[in-house]
């Protein structure tokens, strides 16, 4: 099953350049349809994972359960960053061609906290990856031809494709459509990781 799951990514990529076309300009916008999806794959990938972190405390499959856990900023950081930090709740405009537009983040009543607190969550991760030596699990995982490097790899092209469309294509739709195969593919590749671990124990 796993194994269809990262074709279908992969396929879902490579068609993305003439799919994208024929799919409503709006659905390329901030605060779209896409954008929303992305959200909602993000939140989906940290239930999963505080999901994933619990059965394994109660297990008692102490590196498992701490590799998880762990995880779970990162996914906090990436829902963020869909949500441009809370922007798209502050709508401040509109235009025909481009969309929505939204309030700087320094103008929002939160705004001056925001890069404060991310600069703690990423210190924070560091601290715990660099404590207890998670930064050595991928690598151990390779090792043992357990680390999911095909997933990864079709998760990266994604992000590259998605990157290409927006930047050299001029495609905003191919890059938020590529952007929902991307995050599918780090839930996927967390998958695998984790059933690793549990196998590595």
């Amino acid at each position: 099953m796993l194994k269809y799951c990262k074709w279908l990514l992969l396929a879902g990529v490579l068609l993305s350049y003439f799919i994208t076309p024929y799919l409503p300009v709006s659905w390329g916008w901030e605060n779209s349809l896409l954008e929303w999806l992305q959200v909602a794959i993000l939140v989906l990938g940290l239930l999963l994972t505080c999901t994933w972190w619990q059965e394994a405390r109660s297990t008692e499959d102490i590196p498992a359960a701490r590799f998880l856990m762990w995880a779970v900023p990162l996914w906090v950081l990436m829902i963020g960053r869909e949500l441009s930090w809370g922007r798209v709740f502050y709508p401040s405009g509109f235009h025909a061609i481009d969309g929505p537009s939204f309030l700087p983040l320094s103008q929002l009543p939160y705004g001056a906290f925001v890069n404060p607190l991310i600069a703690v969550i990423i210190v924070v991760w560091l601290y715990g990856v660099i404590k207890y030596g998670l930064y050595k699990v991928p690598y151990t995982l390779v090792k043992e031809h357990k680390f999911p490097v095909t997933a990864l790899v079709i998760t990266i092209f994604a992000f590259v494709s998605a990157e290409l469309g927006e930047r050299h294509l001029h495609l905003q739709n191919m890059e938020e459509f590529d952007e929902c195969f991307a995050y599918l593919g780090l839930i996927l590749t967390a998958y695998c990781v984790k059933n690793a671990l549990r196998k590595s124990i």
